[in-house]
């Protein structure tokens, strides 16, 4: 007591005589998250009465802020990171390496400093070779959200919680596609097709194929192999079925989300980010009871998924590093993972403790947060040659299959090609 007394004068003195120490804080949030970031950020103040945080949220031009900032000395102390950021700002050294921080700062008992609270894979995602590049905020698996008034309806089982084959989707699907109004177009789905790639990759995984080489020089034999040719080609193959309504017509009918929340596509493979809206719509009346189902999975194939993840990072730049460090700690700190996950609902802890006590809470992150023992960390938090590129040219391999009307086989050879030249010359965009 007489130690901690003394800690509070000295505090205060040097306060007195020095003035605060001042911190800034960038992150895209938006209003609601932005409200709890700066409870979070209130709470640190209270226990270190010598600093001062000030809070940027930047919704518009975010990244472009940020370098800005770097390049001018001028750096916000912490800033939020995109994991399939951390490859290029890494490799042009805008980034410090937590780890020697932390384990100090982690012996200090300092709060969220400590890396084995969090999910092994999220630690992952930032870390290159030794160096660990950020804390992960919170995270987000891929999964199927299904409707389970639909199945019911049509009399089709749900998926098991432990998986389900890629013969059990087509069932599915096959039996959900309807056509009510007789015009001989169905005007209820099954799913909605996977065009965007951040869902495309990892249900390439469940095929048991994947996208680039191990050290991620190339991709072809990769993107373009026969598994993959083989898995994109059998929900094209559904697609033409009728058993997906296409990217256009699900977009003139106000998108995928629309369609999924009127009860007229059964299932939608996308992130936990979803779950937010689909509460919102079943509390506005929504004819949905939604289920999670893991990613189906080709023959042989084990389980599998992706999990999105943003993280705390801290600039080389900054001027108090140890201290920069400790704050971007306490942002992914278990207090903070608690407000923000289980108490805000915004996505899925990284902290294992918070996240079992939403497991235990809510059964649909409870499926989520099952999904963390077998997620896979995103391609683009590995290599610069995702974000764009890689995005860029899927997308337009998607629309060579789905308005031009060349085959997979033809679309992923294309693709590989491209991509593979654009990593010879050292092309990122």
């Amino acid at each position: 007591m007489k130690k901690l007394l003394i800690f509070v004068l000295v505090s205060l003195m040097v306060v007195l005589a020095f003035g605060k120490t001042k911190l800034r804080v960038a992150s895209w949030a938006g209003a609601e998250e932005a409200a709890l970031d700066e409870k979070i950020l209130a709470e640190f103040m209270r226990t270190h009465p010598d600093v001062e945080v000030v809070y940027e949220p930047i919704p518009q031009d975010y990244y472009q802020k940020i370098l800005t900032d770097i390049a001018a000395g001028t750096p916000p102390d912490v800033f939020l990171l995109d994991a399939e950021m951390v490859p290029r700002y890494a490799e042009e050294k805008l980034l410090l390496n937590l780890a020697p921080y932390l384990s100090g700062l982690a012996t200090e008992g300092a709060f969220g400093a400590n890396l084995p609270d969090y999910f092994e894979v999220l630690v992952d995602i930032f870390k290159l070779g030794k160096a660990v590049y950020a804390l992960p905020k919170d995270t987000s698996p891929v999964a199927v959200f299904y409707n389970k008034k639909l199945f019911d309806k049509y009399g089709v089982a749900y998926p098991s919680e432990n998986g389900w084959t890629l013969k059990e989707f087509q069932e599915a699907v096959s039996k959900i596609a309807k056509d009510t109004d007789g015009d001989g177009k169905n005007d209820i789905w099954g799913f909605s097709f996977p065009s965007w790639v951040g869902v495309g990759v990892p249900l390439l995984w469940a095929g048991g194929g994947d996208v680039f080489s191990p050290d991620f020089s190339q991709t072809s034999g990769y993107l373009n192999s026969e598994v993959n040719v083989r898995t994109y080609g059998f929900y094209v193959d559904l697609l033409k079925k009728g058993y997906a309504p296409s990217p256009e017509e699900a977009s003139a009918l106000g998108g995928a989300s629309s369609l999924f929340f009127t009860g007229r596509v059964a299932m939608v493979t996308t992130g936990r980010w979803f779950w937010i809206s689909v509460k919102k719509q079943i509390e506005q009346g929504a004819p949905i009871d939604v289920g999670i189902a893991p990613l189906p999975r080709g023959t042989g194939v084990e389980n599998v998924t992706v999990t999105y993840a943003s993280g705390w990072a801290v600039p080389t730049n900054v001027a108090n590093k140890k201290l920069a460090v400790e704050l971007a700690a306490w942002l992914s700190s278990e207090y903070a993972q608690k407000e923000r996950c289980l108490i805000g609902g915004l996505a899925i802890s990284a902290n294992k403790k918070i996240a079992q006590e939403q497991g235990n809470a809510s059964p649909i992150d409870g499926a989520f947060i099952k999904m963390l023992s077998y997620a896979k960390v995103p391609v683009g938090s590995k290599t610069k040659f995702y974000r764009p590129l890689f995005e860029n040219v899927w997308a337009q391999a998607v629309d060579r299959i789905l308005i031009k009307g060349e085959t997979v086989k033809e679309a992923f050879d294309w693709a590989a090609q491209e991509i593979d030249k654009a990593i010879k010359e050292g092309k990122v965009e």
